[in-house]
């Protein structure tokens, strides 16, 4: 029987992507910014990316029976009124010459089918998920028509039964209070923001709250009734004026004094907080579910995800490691998929990112000899490697550990890592140098599936892809204190035997120390995409503090100079 493929994009401004289906089941997935190395592939098409995908199965473009893309921009240009030099930015979103050049995959295309936005945000969760079904809620900046979606999915369909237009965006209202602070750059770093709110007490008035009848700022003016374009100025402006005239320190972007934000901060968070499980109320009550999918740039947040699995409303939530835009590639495929071929849902539950691009050893050592005069490596046997890993992790080292296809969305998972000893605090400030971030930040935990229990509330059935914050219990805090955050939580990601290498680190370093832990960070630099091929695995270990560097089998450390 001949394999079907499908082809899977997101095309727009940032996140570009693409997806390979095989039988309805996913071969590949990668990120535009992995290959060209421009992070969040601002103004790019999926181009290399695509090309990955399909050089990955040996298949070419004539193989592939559809490409599916999550926006539908014909639509969204007919609403959304906007100036005609605005509107001419969006017009090569809409033209296959742009984003499936002839001269890259030949004269021969595919049908192509587009998928609104929100619902290939609802099929990347729920299709991956394993769930018969399940209450789906999407929020983002905005879809087409639509910020926020409430729905549900039965016998295959999904089903959306409220939608939140753009005027109510929460990814417009988050985005514009990280800018308040000068905390919002070129890369969108609303977790930074997400970061600080834990530093202050939630008690300065903002205008967001729940709202059943879908207007969600009552206390500034209403827009209903302008066009999208026009909405998207007015809200801003609102905005704006409004934290300027009533959330101290009264004046916005001034990031140089970044702790006087804390408590807007705090109080930005806790609205969204607060809306976000109004909607999975409501959500409970319409649909009678035990199931809850989620997706869209929005649920990223990972400290408003742990609000809703504290709320119990739900006995199992599933929020896939490509919840942000350039997960609509999946999801679109997924959909188109469904629709073409009755396929409901993948074989297997989505509980590894593992689907990008990977690299041999010879390949390794092969980069490797390049830089001879800059380095010393050598090839270790599994076993040998796991405890010598480890055990450089206990004395203090901060080691970058590159192993295996290379993971989706924005979280290292143990495949383009950097890695350090979770029992010093120390290890929190170094990272945080190597990485130039913030010292404020937290960073994130690995925990051998076994012992999730022994030091965090919560269900770790939900913690693979480090987007759910959770309690760290009180009695275990002092023995990890590099990932607990200054409210006492932190973001952990479950290793189980599916990753076979990471596993066998972190197990080693149980052994080593009797922690189960370690603190896990991407491995890449600030401005710069997660590293990709051992030439980006290199540059990044030469131009950083970082200790040693592991590709493979491979033990790296630099010459002395």
């Amino acid at each position: 029987m001949k394999d079907i493929y499908i082809v899977g994009l997101n095309i727009g401004n940032h996140d570009s992507s693409a997806c390979l289906l095989k039988n309805g089941e996913i071969v590949s997935y990668i990120e535009q910014e992995r290959i060209s190395r421009n992070k969040l592939a601002i103004g790019e098409a999926p181009i290399d990316a695509l090309k990955c995908c399909l050089e990955k199965e040996g298949i070419s473009l004539r193989e592939v029976e559809a490409v599916a893309v999550g926006m539908d921009w014909t639509y969204r240009k007919a609403i959304y009124n906007e100036p005609k030099e605005e509107s001419d930015k969006y017009l090569r979103f809409n033209d296959p010459d742009w984003f499936l050049p002839k001269e890259v995959f030949g004269p021969k295309r595919p049908d192509i089918h587009v998928v609104r936005h929100h619902y290939a945000h609802a099929a990347s969760a729920y299709r991956v998920s394993g769930f018969d079904e399940c209450a789906i809620l999407v929020v983002d900046n905005r879809g087409e028509d639509a910020s926020t979606s409430l729905g549900y999915a039965k016998n295959g369909e999904i089903t959306f039964f409220k939608q939140i237009n753009i005027q109510n965006s929460l990814g417009v209202f988050y985005n514009r209070a990280c800018r308040y602070t000068g905390l919002y750059g070129k890369y969108r770093e609303v977790g930074k923001f997400m970061g600080l709110a834990s530093y202050g007490t939630p008690n300065i008035t903002i205008p967001l709250r729940p709202s059943r009848d879908a207007k969600l700022f009552k206390d500034l003016s209403d827009i209903e009734d302008l066009p999208v374009y026009d909405s998207l100025q007015k809200r801003t402006e609102q905005l704006n004026e409004y934290f300027r005239k009533n959330c101290f320190p009264f004046e916005d972007g001034n990031s140089d004094e970044i702790m006087s934000y804390a408590n807007f901060a705090a109080s930005a968070q806790n609205s969204l907080e607060s809306v976000l499980i109004d909607f999975v109320s409501e959500l409970k009550e319409r649909t009678g579910l035990d199931n809850l999918v989620m997706a869209g740039g929005v649920t990223l947040n990972c400290s408003a995800n742990g609000k809703i699995e504290q709320s119990g409303l739900f006995k199992n939530i599933y929020v896939p490691p490509f919840a942000s835009d350039a997960g609509t590639a999946i999801g679109a495929a997924l959909e188109t998929y469904y629709k073409l071929h009755g396929k409901v849902r993948t074989n297997q539950v989505l509980h590894s990112a593992s689907l990008g691009l990977s690299y041999t050893n010879d390949a390794i050592i092969l980069e490797l000899n390049k830089y001879e005069n800059k380095i010393s490596y050598k090839k270790l046997e599994d076993d040998t490697l796991y405890c010598e890993v480890a055990n450089l992790i206990s004395k203090g080292n901060i080691v970058a550990w590159m192993q295996g296809d290379f993971e989706a969305g924005p979280r290292a998972l143990g495949n383009r890592s950097i890695l350090a000893d979770p029992r010093s605090r120390k290890s929190l400030i170094k990272l945080n140098n190597i990485k130039q971030r913030e010292m404020w930040r937290p960073i994130a935990p690995s925990i051998l599936v076994d012992y999730y229990s022994d030091f965090f509330e919560g269900q770790p059935e939900n913690k693979f892809f480090m987007n759910v914050a959770t309690k760290v219990k009180k009695e275990k805090q002092n023995s990890v204190p590099a990932i607990v955050h200054v409210d006492e939580t932190a973001r952990p990601q479950i290793v189980t035997k599916d990753n076979e290498k990471y596993y066998k680190l972190v197990n080693a370093f149980y052994k080593e120390t009797g922690i189960p832990v370690i603190c896990n960070t991407s491995f890449n630099l600030r401005g710069v995409p997660l590293v990709n091929t051992p030439e980006n695995a290199i540059d990044c270990f030469l131009n950083s503090e970082l200790d040693f560097l592991v590709m493979g089998n491979v033990l790296v450390q630099k010459k002395e100079r």
